[in-house]
């Protein structure tokens, strides 16, 4: 049987000991073990795996494979390729005169409303304390001075940046190269990029990039040390602090990122304002949120940026020269430039500017046909008059039917009023044959008590005694009949007259006009109930053509909304045309000296968003002051060009072997992290969303995902899926939607 450990004939030859870099536990051990074999072959030949020899080689291959690997870890941070450690990549980086950027402090302008106004003016000093969410602060870089009394509702703007300004004193030994620890900044906060101020016995020094070899008082701030530090000079490269000299150092403690909030999120004052003695209450909101806040630069963004800031060398003149220097800008007072990109348009349709005016005209005119923004939308508007146009016939033939009922009324009304009239008019007859009947009786009753009396005369000549007061008295009852009769009659009388006069009254007055205004159709002005319907039946008929009719509402709503989509359409084939056009009026030559520069800053999410108008003020000018002659150079707004990606995921999970929940968040946390930070021009790739996602957790069985868009957004979905960006433009979150093998929702957002 073959020695395994018999040596090949190659390891026989002489090594070079440089190829022992990167050797592990078992090349060390094999090494060791052919070596031992071939010098004392002669001598030892016990190789058995529990002898104390090959314990000892074991050990000396573990000594030697760790002291390797950090020999190899050494080595590995002396080259910027190579580096791991975050100290490492800074030193290197330095030494090409590239400084790792400092966490920036985000701003915001901060608008304080007085509802009772103020006594009088007042001077709010700087870096008074706003309360902002979370326990984060803001405080105003600068003095504000209000010289006379403000009005009740009376509003200031104050521009505050996140973050709180602290104090160290130190006393100098007067040694060269003193460096000063800024121990009081916990790990999970930052030194503020530009907030430092060192006075050395009451002198303000000032703060330098780098020591500069002159002998002049500056110093240089450590941002990226553990922790930060103050260093100053050796009398040759800066000054160093006399012996006995009081150090004060200034700076401001910031969040980074954290510091970029919301809209309407600082909501007080920490400080209490006093006007002639008195405390005066205030209002306070940031209508726009904050932003450009921004945590210590990233080592591998320095490992790319550093190699182009060193071949700029201080300068902008190529397209690399400007994006180099813009990524790494910073502002003292509006924070850092999250993500920045240089390009030559050589013609109009490439600018970013103009492509926006473009988009912001089909913006418009989608929105005026589709709605959004301010527009509910032609469309939306059509289906609505519709809507209301609809209820109008439905109104139309309501009150069409009402009509009818009214006529149907209107007839009953005239057989019941006629027959009230005949009868009224037959009472009235009565009642007058009646009166007539009774005054008759009156007078008959009359006569009667006449002839009475002349019978009483009469009996009186003629009857004596008992036989006369019987006549008498039967005369005189008869009278009280008549004259009872005759009362009778009179009241009679009375009754039927006043009948008569009521009823006469009442049909005149009521029941003769009554049934002339529901059977006569009156002349204008006047009314009657059949004039009313015939008028409303009119109406009808003209409402009903106006609704509905042949060139009605309906018809004008539909040609209007026509004549809305023509002009879209219309335009729409116009923008290409105005494209070329203006592309070949300022064509190459006269855009060559031209450099764009879209930036972006990053919300407290880390997403991009539009910078502050001060951030892409504070970099126009600095890139206007290292630029060449001949070049004209504009910072603009990058979030223009942001490319919002739309993904939509069926996700099959089981649920025996993994929890559905737990999946479908890391998939969401994987997609996220693919879409944040990414750099321009760079596709969004299918195959390389479906190999991250899968690998996300376990217990997938199974996932389809499909890159559906932006549809309406310069940008290409090619055959293979992928979402390629047109040129100087960069992906970022759009949507997300994951649903299940069935179809139900898990995610979306």
């Amino acid at each position: 049987m073959t020695d395994p450990y018999s040596p090949l004939v190659q390891d026989l030859v002489p090594l070079n000991e440089v190829k022992y870099a990167a050797r592990d536990y078992p090349s060390m051990f094999d090494a060791l073990l052919r070596r031992l074999k071939v010098e004392y072959a002669t001598v030892y030949n016990d190789y058995a795996t529990t002898t104390q020899g090959v314990m000892l080689l074991e050990l000396m291959a573990y000594a030697m494979s760790q002291l390797q690997w950090y020999l190899d870890r050494t080595a590995s941070d002396c080259f910027l390729d190579t580096a791991r450690t975050r100290a490492a990549i800074a030193r290197l980086v330095k030494q090409i005169g590239y400084k790792m950027g400092a966490a920036a402090a985000a701003s915001a302008t901060l608008e304080l409303t007085f509802e009772d106004g103020t006594a009088a003016g007042f001077i709010m000093p700087a870096r008074w304390q706003f309360q902002g969410p979370d326990g984060l602060v803001y405080e105003s870089y600068s003095e504000y001075t209000q010289p006379g009394v403000l009005a009740p509702g009376a509003t200031i703007e104050v521009p505050v940046r996140q973050g709180e300004t602290r104090l160290l004193t130190y006393t100098s030994d007067g040694t060269k190269n003193q460096k000063y620890r800024m121990s009081s900044i916990s790990t999970d906060r930052y030194l503020g990029s530009e907030t430092t101020n060192v006075w050395v016995d009451g002198a303000l020094w000032d703060e330098s990039e780098f020591l500069e070899f002159e002998k002049t008082n500056h110093y240089e701030v450590g941002y990226n040390d553990d922790p930060p530090t103050i260093q100053f000079g050796d009398d040759i490269a800066g000054n160093a602090p006399a012996v006995g000299a009081e150090v004060k150092i200034q700076f401001i403690i910031t969040d980074g990122e954290l510091g970029n909030v919301k809209e309407d999120t600082i909501t007080s004052s920490i400080d209490t304002l006093y006007i002639a003695g008195s405390a005066v209450t205030f209002t306070v909101t940031n209508e726009i949120g904050a932003n450009g806040g921004l945590g210590p630069e990233d080592p591998e963004r320095a490992r790319r940026l550093a190699p182009f800031a060193f071949a700029a060398r201080g300068a902008a003149i190529t397209e690399q020269d400007y994006e180099a220097l813009s990524n790494s800008y910073t502002d003292s007072s509006y924070g850092s430039v999250a993500k920045a990109y240089a390009f030559n348009p050589r013609t109009a349709y490439s600018d970013v500017i103009f492509n926006g005016y473009i988009n912001d005209i089909e913006s418009e005119l989608t929105n005026y046909v589709n709605g959004g923004g301010v527009y509910s939308g032609m469309i939306a508007l059509e289906a609505a008059l519709n809507v209301l146009a609809l209820s109008l016939t439905a109104d139309i033939t309501g009150i069409t039917e009402d009509n009818t009922n009214l006529e149907t009324l209107r007839v009953d009304l005239q057989t019941q009023v006629g027959t009230a009239v005949t009868d009224s008019t037959s009472a009235l007859g009565s009642a007058t044959t009646a009166e007539a009947a009774a005054t008759l009786s009156v007078s008959n009753c009359a006569n009667a008590d006449t002839g009475l009396d002349s019978l009483q005369a009469y009996i009186d000549t003629i009857l004596t005694g008992a036989e006369l007061t019987n006549v008498t008295n039967r005369i005189n009852s008869i009278k009280q009949d008549v004259t009872i009769a005759s009362s009778n009659a009179f009241d009679a009388q009375t009754e039927s007259a006043s009948a008569a006069i009521v009823l006469a009254g009442s049909i005149n007055n009521f029941l003769n006009p009554a049934y002339t205004s529901i059977t006569v159709v009156a002349t204008a002005p006047a009314f009657s109930l059949p004039s009313i319907i015939a008028d409303t039946a009119a109406d009808l008929v003209t409402m009903t053509a106006t609704v509905s009719g042949t060139g009605g509402i309906q018809d004008s709503i539909s040609d209007m909304v026509g004549e809305a989509q023509t002009l879209q359409t219309e335009i729409l084939l116009i923008l290409p045309y105005m494209h070329t056009r203006i592309g070949d009026l300022f064509d190459a030559d006269c855009m060559s000296n031209y450099v764009q520069v879209p930036i972006l800053s990053v919300d407290t999410e880390g997403w991009y968003v539009a910078p502050s108008v001060g951030l892409i003020k504070g970099l126009q000018s600095y890139l206007t002051g290292i630029k060449e002659v001949t070049q004209d150079v504009e910072v603009i707004d990058g979030s223009p060009t942001l490319v919002e990606a739309d993904i939509e995921m069926v996700l099959d999970v089981n649920k025996d072997a993994a929890d559905e929940t737990e999946v479908v968040s890391n998939v969401v946390a994987t997609v996220v992290g693919m879409l944040k930070g990414r750099d321009f021009n760079q596709p969004l790739n299918l195959d390389l969303l479906y190999k991250n996602t899968k690998n996300s957790a376990t217990g997938i069985n199974k996932i389809n995902i499909e890159i559906v868009g932006p549809i309406q957004v310069p940008s290409v979905i090619d055959s293979n899926g992928n979402l390629v960006p047109e040129s100087n433009r960069i992906i970022t979150w759009g949507s997300l939607s994951i649903v299940d093998k069935n179809g139900v929702t898990l995610y979306t957002g």
